[in-house]
C-alpha cells in the first residue's frame, strides 16, 4: 500500500534547524551554499536562514563529512530533502513518527540529514 503525505516546508525547516544547530555537528561541516534564484524565507520572515531556507527554495547547503581525509562534497538540496524524508519513513519509523508529530529533536534531525546526504544512518 502506498500512502502519500503532504508535508509543509515549515515543518521540514524546523527539522533542518534541529539538524544543523544541534544534530550533525559531530560528523558534518557546512562548507558553503548555493543561493536560490530568488532567496526567501519559508516562514515568510525578512531574515533568511541559509541552512534552512536554501534547500527548500531552490538552493542548497554544501557539506562535507568532518573526519574524512579527502571529503566528498555533499549537496543538500530539495532532491536530497525529499530522498531523506522517504528514507526516514522507510528506515527510521520512530524518527519519522516523531517528525510528523512535531516531537523531533537534534537526534531526529541528525538521522534525517544522514539519510538525505548519505542514504543510510552511518553515525550515531
Amino acid at each position: 500500500m502506498d500512502i502519500t503525505t503532504n508535508i509543509p516546508d515549515t515543518l521540514i525547516a524546523g527539522l533542518l534547524c534541529a539538524a544543523f544547530e544541534g544534530g550533525v555537528g559531530y560528523w558534518c561541516t557546512i562548507t558553503g551554499y548555493t543561493e536560490p534564484e530568488v532567496p526567501r524565507s519559508v516562514w515568510g520572515e525578512d531574515r533568511i536562514y541559509r541552512h534552512v531556507d536554501y534547500p527548500l527554495t531552490g538552493g542548497a547547503v554544501l557539506c562535507e563529512v568532518t573526519d574524512e581525509d579527502e571529503p566528498e562534497r555533499l549537496v543538500l538540496d530539495r532532491e536530497a530533502v525529499e530522498r531523506g524524508l522517504r528514507l526516514m519513513a522507510e528506515k527510521a519509523p520512530r524518527h519519522w513518527g516523531d517528525f510528523l508529530a512535531e516531537n523531533y529533536d537534534a537526534d531526529t534531525g541528525d538521522v534525517f540529514v544522514q539519510l538525505a546526504l548519505l542514504g543510510e544512518i552511518v553515525y550515531g
